[in-house]
């Protein structure tokens, strides 16, 4: 895989990570900031962008991880978590585990 790509799957796993931290916080349904983001969660590489968070609550979005209302160009800016989204965050796994779990199961039948 290229640098990008593990960018792309770390950028996830930061935005399920933060949004599991505001939800214990009290936050249900926080304005998505990737300054924020990176701040809650450790993020070190260089700084998230909008559009890398936008891109990655539209991921969480369809794969039923959160919820909210979509918007052109900025994701799910208000984005809340579902049960599905809480149990696998908690699970402390990476979500590229799961997809590259579901993407071999998907080629053995």
């Amino acid at each position: 895989m290229s640098a990008a790509t593990d960018r792309q799957w770390a950028v996830r796993d930061a935005v399920l990570g933060w949004l599991v931290a505001k939800a214990a916080e009290g936050y249900r349904s926080p304005i998505l900031d990737p300054d924020a983001i990176g701040d809650t969660v450790g993020w070190v590489p260089s700084p998230l962008t909008r559009d890398e968070v936008a891109d990655a609550s539209n991921y969480l979005y369809r794969e039923g991880y959160l919820t909210g209302v979509p918007v052109m160009g900025l994701g799910i800016p208000r984005p809340m978590l579902t049960v599905a989204g809480r149990r696998f965050a908690e699970s402390r796994k990476s979500l590229r585990l799961n997809e590259d779990s579901r993407d071999t199961a998907a080629t053995a039948r």
